[in-house]
Order: structure tokens, then C-alpha cells, then sequence
């Protein structure tokens, strides 16, 4: 698994790459509906909060990554828009998603 310190040089990373507030919230809205649609009880991580649960893949993943569809994204961008995050913490929470997505990715490929 990955460590406070991993997910705070991604975050910094991040806030170095100047990325728009638009497209953070859409970043942090695929990543959110990616675990969604490849965990049990995916629907329960919400976008805004910190996560540090053990999490299982569904029965139903079968070698390859689920994707979301450009809707599901978009709902769940405007749920994150209509909070107003500060930015920084946008960074954060991507950080977070994307090194929890990369560990639901590789434990998907190994148990093809």
C-alpha cells in the first residue's frame, strides 16, 4: 500500500503542474468512479474524504480495469464542483485516488 508521505509528493507535484480547477475536479471524478466501478462497496468512498480502507475487487472484475462511462464522470464531477474544494486539497485528494486506483490496478493484473 502507499504512505502519507506518498500521497503528499504527489499532491506537490500536482500543485507544481499549475493544472486548472476543471479539469482537477474531472481528474478527481474519474478516479473516484475508476475505484467505484471496481470495488465492493465502491460507492461508499466518497470523493472528498480520505479513504483508508481495506478494499476488496468485485467478483465481477474479471483481469481488466472497469472504466467509467463520460456521464458517470460527469455526475460525480459536478457533486465535487458543487462542493468548492480549495484547490490544494483537490491535489490531495487526487494524490490519494490515483496511488489507490494504481494498487486496485495491479492487484486487477495479477489476478487475471
Amino acid at each position: 500500500m502507499f504512505t502519507k508521505e506518498d500521497v503528499e509528493v504527489l499532491a506537490f507535484q500536482r500543485y507544481k503542474s499549475d493544472e486548472n480547477y476543471e479539469k482537477s475536479v474531472w481528474y478527481l471524478a474519474e478516479l473516484c468512479c475508476t475505484i467505484n466501478k471496481n470495488v465492493k462497496n465502491g460507492y461508499d468512498i466518497k470523493p472528498l474524504e480520505t479513504d483508508n480502507l481495506v478494499l476488496l475487487i468485485r467478483e465481477d472484475v474479471n483481469g481488466v480495469v472497469i472504466e467509467p462511462t463520460e456521464e458517470e464522470i460527469k455526475e460525480i464531477a459536478e457533486t465535487i464542483y458543487q462542493e468548492h474544494p480549495e484547490k490544494s486539497k483537490l491535489h490531495w485528494f487526487i494524490a490519494e485516488k490515483q496511488l489507490l486506483s494504481e494498487e486496485i490496478k495491479k492487484v486487477i493484473e495479477n489476478n487475471r
